[in-house]
């Protein structure tokens, strides 16, 4: 059973915008609340609600049975007041139910929700009856990507290239971090995107040393550097970028020594992109491309990286984060990390460094597509040799 995610309440006659459970869209394609999916070894039905005055008066009309199978392929489509007999009646003859209701390893809410009544219901009046979470299933499955969801990661990513050149048109010193969001997302927005896929970073100066800023209400100012995070979401699909930008158009001598330090590693990992490694690999091998660098960067000694605890290595102190991760409908999408890469995964390569003493951090990001072939970026056409970046901020 995949029960929608509730709203969640904002205000006292509003919500927070909708956004349907990954687990629940990837079965249906329905971003419609109050939907309940059952499948058995024979069948499967969907459970909608029913369309009332008052709902269509305030939130517009819902789905009707007809619409909902269009939209899922499902046949059999059927008022949510019939739910709680048709769980009775297959709970009297199961032996195992699978569920995403909250508390069962995934996020808690405290609106209660179809998933977590019927939870407590069949806990209570079948106590016999053998219940786990469904999540671990549904990773298995999203894991690896289906054509039709390539192809949104693509629309995707296509619309963060056209946000991408709206910053670089606005970028110059004096613009506030919040312009940029403001116009990054009015890009996403005016081509057709549901938004942004997450919060953007748009973090200039010294706030590039804090991994999730998202406050962008700084000044840029001549001489930093902007790091900026970015991704728009189509059809629920994400994509995520990082660029990191001089905002006087030209990168500092030393500056662009850590900036092309940092482009080079990014080079070697998506290399390292290919079938059969896993993702701990990937760090491992990646981590040991910066050691070298952070050597010629200066930032310690080879006998200092010697001495280093072999669990705890120096690099890690200018590398803080993880070199990749899966997405698709989430940014961050459920993976089995012990599973080696498959022709079909979506996962981001994105090095980076911090350098507190210097007030700088440099990180570089692409969605990248495994393939029997090799990698395949699919954020290719964004700008990323620093020379580039330099030439389309003074061209502008």
């Amino acid at each position: 059973m995949v029960c929608s995610n509730p709203f969640m309440i904002r205000s006292g006659d509003q919500f927070y915008p909708y956004r349907q459970h990954p687990d629940f869209f990837y079965l249906t394609g329905i971003s419609q609340e109050g939907s309940v999916l059952v499948m058995t070894a024979d069948c499967e039905t969907l459970f909608i609600r029913k369309p009332d005055p008052k709902s269509d008066l305030w939130s517009g009309p819902l789905m009707t049975p007809e619409m909902a199978s269009g939209i899922s392929g499902i046949e059999d489509v059927r008022w949510n007041s019939e739910l709680d007999g048709f769980i009775d009646k297959g709970a009297k003859k199961a032996r195992l139910l699978f569920l995403n209701y909250p508390g069962a390893g995934d996020r808690e809410y405290e609106t209660e929700t179809p998933g977590s009544r019927i939870q407590k219901k069949l806990t209570a009046l079948y106590p016999g009856l053998k219940q786990d979470h469904l999540g671990p299933l549904m990773m298995q499955l999203r894991m690896v990507k289906e054509p039709e969801e390539l192809e949104e990661i693509r629309k995707a990513c296509a619309i963060t290239r056209s946000g991408f050149h709206r910053v670089i048109k606005m970028l110059k010193p004096g613009v506030k971090e919040y312009e940029l969001e403001a116009g990054l997302t009015a890009e996403f927005i005016g081509n057709g995107a549901e938004g942004n896929a997450f919060d953007p970073i748009l973090a200039s100066g010294e706030n590039a040393l804090i991994l999730h800023y998202i406050e962008n209400n700084s000044t840029c100012r001549a001489g930093e550097l902007l790091l900026m995070d970015f991704g728009a979401e189509v059809n629920n699909y994400a994509s995520d970028c990082t660029r990191t930008l001089p905002v006087g158009g030209k990168f500092s001598d030393r500056q662009k020594e850590i900036y092309d330090a940092v482009y080079r590693v990014f080079l070697h990992a998506r290399s390292l992109m290919v079938p059969g490694v896993t993702i701990g690999e990937l760090h491992r091998q990646v981590g040991e491309a910066w050691e070298e660098e952070h050597l010629a960067l200066g930032l310690y000694t080879r006998q200092e990286a010697a001495s280093s605890p072999v669990n705890d290595p120096l690099w890690k102190r200018f590398f803080v984060h993880g070199t990749s991760h899966s997405m698709g409908l989430d940014v961050h999408d459920p993976m089995d990390r012990s599973v080696p890469f498959q022709p079909g995964m979506v996962l981001t390569c994105e090095p980076g460094i911090y350098i507190p003493e210097e007030g700088i951090g440099i990180r570089l990001e692409n969605d990248i597509l495994i393939t029997e072939k090799g990698p395949l970026d699919l954020l290719a056409d964004i700008p990323m040799e620093a020379g580039e970046i330099e030439d389309l901020i003074q061209q502008k």
